[in-house]
């Protein structure tokens, strides 16, 4: 039962760290590319926006389902004398907290704000992407994204390091009386 249980978590773990970057370094740069040059699918900001938020939301709620069973799992391995690389310091499992602690900040404290943020940019100038760079309101978005951003990349970087940590395990011999 300890190799299916090891090898499921390292294929969620590895889809879910492809997950991230897909969207964070692959997707996301292409579509706000596309709206730098005016592309006529991705025409300006506001549409690639509205293009890649549903995607980074949903990998939100990836990270923040994910987590509880990675943890599980690691515990149920370590019950059964299974270590993962970095092991005794608990690497992986501080490694998801973090993670699950990225994606809960996203999810229920940054996008709403985000949201109502651009919404009201959109009212006030007819179109988000139309916005004034130097409005007070336009300040506080770009600082809403940078924080955002940066708790994307933490939770991408964790994913990264429990592939690692899952991909090493070692077994512990057990002793008679253990």
């Amino acid at each position: 039962m300890v190799a299916p249980i090891r090898a499921t978590a390292m294929v969620v773990t590895a889809l879910w760290a492809g997950t991230l970057f897909f969207v964070g370094f692959v997707f996301a740069p292409y579509v706000f590319a596309l709206a730098a040059r005016g592309d006529a699918n991705v025409p300006n900001s506001g549409v690639a926006a509205d293009l890649v938020g549903p995607l980074l939301y949903g990998s939100d709620v990836a990270g923040l389902v994910i987590v509880l069973p990675l943890l599980a799992c690691l515990a149920y391995l370590r019950f059964r004398r299974q270590t993962p690389l970095g092991g005794r310091y608990f690497v992986c499992e501080i490694a998801l907290v973090l993670a699950g602690g990225c994606a809960s900040i996203n999810y229920w404290g940054l996008t709403p704000r985000l949201t109502a943020v651009q919404e009201a940019l959109a009212a006030r100038y007819g179109g988000f992407h139309l916005a004034d760079k130097t409005d007070p309101l336009y300040v506080t978005f770009t600082t809403l994204h940078q924080s955002a951003t940066a708790l994307f990349m933490l939770a991408f970087v964790c994913s990264l390091i429990c592939l690692v940590c899952f991909s090493h395990f070692r077994s512990a011999e057990r002793t008679l009386g253990t």
